[in-house]
């Protein structure tokens, strides 16, 4: 025979069990519509935010990015002129170094004539060698033209200068006479093209005696003694 006792709690095991799966689809559909009101909420905020943003960004990120694309701009063009500035300073080196190479080769011409026409010292012997090149050149030329003695005075100190005096006695043609006169002339020329420099002098007195001539009319020539003043720094 069935057992009685069983079959009421099998009715009574089951309706618990539908009592939880009706319970349990309540709480999914609940979930559910929780998610979905959520979902719904979420969306209306997103386009609350997305209605809000578009006119933030035209007020405000617009001009932002206009200016950042003028910076921008203004940046390339910068750098350009940077670029442009390093060619043209490289240009400018160039040309720099070149003037200044030829400024300098100028400068020490100018300086080794400064040292001719004008040293730093008395220097005595540079003084009688250069008379001595005179007599040389001028004897050869048109003799005669000949030292017979040089002396020396002691040296004066006048301002920015020294003045270094000193005497000669001189025979000579009358044209090598001459030609003295004009190479003293000529003395402190101070010029870099011209080869030929000589030291500056002046003349402070001279003295002259004239000769004549002999018997087959030949010209003798003429005796002076010259008292130059020699110049140095």
């Amino acid at each position: 025979m069935p057992d009685e006792n069983k079959n009421p709690q099998t009715t009574e095991d089951k309706a618990k069990k539908n009592i939880f799966a009706m319970t349990f689809e309540k709480l999914k559909r609940g979930k559910l519509e929780v998610r979905k009101k959520n979902l719904q909420k979420g969306s209306i905020y997103l386009i609350i935010a997305v209605l809000i943003l578009i006119p933030y960004s035209i007020w405000f990120l617009y001009p932002q990015l206009n200016s950042y694309l003028s910076f921008n701009q203004a940046l390339n063009s910068y750098e350009k002129q940077i670029r442009d500035n390093e060619v043209t300073v490289a240009d400018l080196t160039k040309t720099r170094d070149l003037h200044k190479a030829a400024y300098d080769k100028e400068f020490k011409a100018e300086q080794d004539v400064l040292k001719q026409v004008f040293p730093e010292t008395t220097e005595k012997l540079e003084v009688i060698k250069l008379m001595e090149n005179f007599a040389t050149q001028l004897n050869a030329e048109h003799p005669p033209f000949e030292f017979t003695s040089i002396s020396f005075d002691q040296s004066k100190k006048e301002n920015n200068y020294t003045v270094l005096p000193f005497q000669t006695s001189i025979h000579s043609s009358q044209s090598n006479f001459e030609t003295f006169l004009g190479l003293i002339k000529l003395t402190g020329d101070y010029d870099p093209k011209n080869q030929d420099h000589i030291r500056l002098m002046s003349i402070s007195n001279i003295t002259l005696k004239y000769r004549g001539v002999d018997k087959n009319g030949v010209d003798q020539g003429v005796d002076f003694n010259v008292k130059l003043l020699a110049y140095s720094r």
